[in-house]
């Protein structure tokens, strides 16, 4: 029976590492990051970039302009202030609006105010259709923060909670481009977004 006992000690040393890294790797799992959320990138500019035609048959252009301009007089509460260029020539309106984003609630279920998102809308007409582009989103700080960053979970001052305010952005950039789709061509928008 001599022979075993070199073995034993592999044996548990291996017993135990195995432990030890099951018992890592669980570990990591519960603390790893969520996935981060990935809002879609221009290729060529970098910058989160939200972008599309819609048509709206049988509207010529210049109906299609009073409409976007109506559109962005109610859907703003401060028109003057958000749009930057109104070009009834080149049938294009740029606003720079702003909107709140907050923290996670706490334990009493109270949500603070997490700062403002500021970016860059330009919608332009032609007869039946219409384009968007709403980019240049940035946090507003002391200097310019591009919310970009917030994706880049490898920064040394990348926090969990910027997952959330990407969320925030996503979901107020799909309510406002419904919104758009229907003062735009009075229908209320597909609710199969892959299908259209």
């Amino acid at each position: 029976g001599g022979q075993n006992t070199d073995l034993d000690p592999m044996k548990k040393s291996l017993a135990l590492f195995l432990l030890v890294f099951v018992a890592q790797i669980s570990f990591a799992q519960k603390n790893a990051p969520v996935a981060p959320v990935v809002l879609p990138v221009d290729s060529i500019t970098k910058l989160i970039t939200y972008e599309g035609v819609l048509e709206a048959k049988g509207v010529g252009a210049d109906a299609l302009y009073q409409r976007a301009l109506t559109w962005f007089r109610g859907f703003y509460k401060n028109p003057g202030e958000v749009i930057r260029e109104n070009d009834s020539i080149k049938l294009k309106i740029t606003g720079k609006p702003r909107f709140k984003i907050y923290n996670a609630p706490d334990k009493t279920g109270l949500k603070t105010e997490a700062g403002l998102v500021q970016y860059t809308i330009t919608l332009a007409v032609k007869d039946g259709r219409f384009r968007y582009e709403l980019t240049e989103f940035n946090w507003k700080q002391l200097s310019y923060y591009p919310c970009e960053r917030w994706m880049d979970t490898k920064s040394q001052t990348y926090l969990p909670v910027y997952n959330d305010y990407l969320t925030q952005v996503d979901g107020y950039v799909k309510d406002l481009v419904a919104k758009l789709h229907e003062a735009m061509t009075h229908e209320k928008p597909v609710k199969d977004r892959d299908n259209w």
